[in-house]
């Protein structure tokens, strides 16, 4: 795994082996592709039910809600002073507070970008998804979003990061 800078030191996303683009690339790429997401829906056709949408609306709404996460994204970034505090949340809306290496999303409709907070106002981005049900555990594409925010978080940890200067001596090694 590599760390790609998006936005300095305080937006940064995780390029993993085998892949040609950093998360934060290849889930716009995605989100922005109208095969990928008629063969996503197709594939989740029962769990889109649920918001009756015809799959050429879903996949029309998807592409809007991209275009109005990634707006939202980069104007948090360019801020100044950068505000991306106000976009990620806690993973699991019951735990309160923050903790070291706290595991983050930010979502628009069903759309969801996972997150490590290394420190205020400093995000990796681990991955993300369409999320269709109430859990991440109810389909294999969101389980593994939780295993790819688990597995750099304990890359971090592994690595001695903290806070938002020992990422940055990681990044700069």
């Amino acid at each position: 795994m590599k760390i790609v800078s998006i936005f300095g030191e305080n937006l940064t996303a995780a390029k993993y082996v085998g892949e040609d683009a950093d998360e934060l690339e290849r889930l716009f790429d995605l989100w922005d592709s109208s095969e990928y997401l008629q063969n996503f829906f197709e594939k989740h056709k029962q769990d889109l039910a649920y918001y009756k949408l015809t799959i050429d609306e879903a996949i029309l709404h998807t592409r809007e809600e991209a275009h109005l996460l990634s707006e939202k994204l980069f104007d948090a970034v360019q801020n100044d002073p950068i505000n991306l505090e106000s976009l990620f949340r806690n993973l699991h809306n019951e735990e309160i507070g923050i903790l070291t290496l706290s595991k983050q999303k930010t979502r628009r409709r069903w759309l969801r970008l996972y997150a490590i907070r290394i420190d205020k106002d400093v995000y990796f981005i681990t991955g993300g998804a369409i999320k269709l049900t109430r859990t991440m555990e109810e389909r294999p594409h969101t389980s593994e979003e939780l295993a790819k925010l688990e597995r750099c978080r304990q890359f971090l940890r592994d690595n001695n990061v903290f806070d938002a200067y020992s990422f940055k001596e990681l990044l700069n090694e």
